[in-house]
């Protein structure tokens, strides 16, 4: 089966549960279409789960972008 999610902005919990909702398994693909990070604690949390699965596929989106605009003017 193929999934879609959006807008997760930290929200680990309502993650988790949806995942066991649909129960995602290996079979299955998800497309994460960004917005992981921001707002609730568990951004990190989230996209380190996103990097142990070889089926979810992540999209970039304009919250992750300003996360990673702000850690490159830390650098310079």
């Amino acid at each position: 089966m193929t999934y879609v999610m959006s807008d997760i902005h930290g929200a680990k919990d309502r993650y988790d549960a949806m995942l066991k909702e649909i129960s995602f398994s290996e079979n299955d693909t998800l497309y994460i279409l960004g917005d992981v990070v921001d707002r609730g604690k568990f951004g990190i949390e989230i996209l380190q789960d996103i990097m142990t699965r070889e089926n979810v596929v992540f999209i970039k989106g304009n919250h992750e972008k300003m996360m990673l605009d702000v850690y490159a003017n830390r650098l310079t």
